[in-house]
């Protein structure tokens, strides 16, 4: 039972992560999908499990410059989002299993700017965009360097999937007060186009990807582990198709990089302790992470709009497990936060000898409630199939 509890609390932690914000690091669970797992299932065993995450970005940074302005003249981006992920694991054997996650997810971005902006002669609005829908699932498999039976004090799983772009990648929506030239009449005006939503709350981002993972655990005394954990999503495709409405003009010279969403890699990395409670099936957990997107791709292009940075926070949760059924909630905490130099920022600043830095909103916490069920294994049959 020790063993079980400890290994659903490690496997809740590790696939409760996702980006919190316009830095578009859609959830890491790479390939053990499947929270709520313990060391091991049975052969032919299933286990299913759902997890709900929610959080409101609004802080924007330019660098790890918090812009205070922002939120003191009401311009900031707001973006609420919601995502259900529905997982499911099957023990191959006791040290193989193949693990499925199915995202489903629903945002909301408000804004002034995407709606006309503001101007002295023109106060504008704040209007919201919203995607909802299925995201990119993911499947793969994972094993565990040693026999989880023998080796339950410590041990280490490696995995690797396919991130598929399941996703819509060019979700769009109506945009109010934009100032367009009316082809017809050839005079310029305000009117609502039907575009692409912003790279931040797009389903999908229309990649096939590999994603790569470790996960590692060490009873360090009786009851008290440390996990680790470090996933990498290599997305070779460049960019997706979705435009971005977006142009840089410095000196006369036009930058046309941004004008289309990039596919960006994503990374996270995880360390912590765990400790299980007096009271039966209880643990809690406390620990630190780092996710984000890189300015450059580790195979491919990494041209087309991305908003690079990494956001680090203090991860504390609660896990609770009876019988066949776990409980988890995690509040990771945001304790700092960077939106680095695009690959975009970098030529405008080489070409003007102007520091340029973009900016993106991040979140101050995230929720994470997930739920996970585990199935009985089928029995073994007798020669005469009883």
């Amino acid at each position: 039972m020790k063993r079980i509890i400890f290994g659903v609390a490690i496997l809740l932690l590790i696939n409760s992560s996702q980006g919190q914000g316009c830095v578009a690091a859609r959830g890491f669970g790479g390939c053990g999908v499947a929270g709520g797992s313990s060391l091991a299932l049975l052969p032919k065993q299933w286990q299913v499990g759902a997890n709900y995450r929610y959080f409101k970005s609004f802080r924007h940074f330019k660098g790890d410059e918090e812009q205070y302005d922002r939120l003191v003249k009401q311009t900031q981006v707001i973006n609420y989002s919601n995502t259900l992920e529905i997982s499911a694991s099957y023990g191959l054997n006791t040290r193989w299993q193949l693990n499925l996650l199915l995202p489903v997810s629903y945002t909301d971005r408000s804004s002034y700017y995407e709606h006309g902006g503001q101007s002295a002669t023109f106060a504008g609005a704040r209007r919201t965009s919203t995607a909802a829908g299925l995201g990119d699932a993911r499947v793969g498999v994972s094993r565990w360097l040693w026999n989880p039976i023998t080796h339950s004090k410590r041990n280490i799983s490696l995995g690797v999937g396919l991130k598929l772009p399941t996703g819509n990648w060019n979700v769009q929506d109506s945009f109010y007060n934009v100032m367009i030239t009316d082809p017809t009449t050839g005079l310029p005006g305000r009117r609502t186009v039907y575009r692409p939503v912003d790279q931040s709350i797009q389903l999908g981002d229309g990649g096939l990807g590999l994603a790569i993972e470790m996960q590692g655990f060490w009873e360090m005394n009786h009851g008290f582990y440390t996990y680790a954990n470090a996933y990498y999503l290599i997305n070779p495709r460049g960019v997706n198709g979705t435009l971005t409405n977006r142009s840089a003009t410095v000196n006369g010279k036009v930058y046309t990089n941004e004008y289309m969403c990039s596919v960006p890699d994503q990374y996270a990395a995880r360390l912590g302790f765990l400790a299980q409670c007096q009271t039966p099936g209880l643990s809690i957990s406390w620990g630190g992470r780092i996710e984000g997107v890189p300015v450059w791709d580790l195979v491919g292009e990494s041209l087309g709009f991305r908003r690079p940075g990494f956001a680090v926070s203090v991860e504390p949760g609660v896990n609770y497990m009876k019988g066949k059924t776990t409980v988890n909630l995690n509040v990771p905490i945001a304790v700092y936060r960077i939106r680095t130099q695009s690959v975009t920022d970098k030529q405008i600043q080489d070409f003007s000898g102007v520091a340029r830095n973009g900016d993106a909103a991040f979140a101050d916490y995230l929720i994470s409630l997930g739920l996970t069920y585990r199935l009985d294994a089928p029995k073994s049959k007798n020669i005469l199939g009883h």
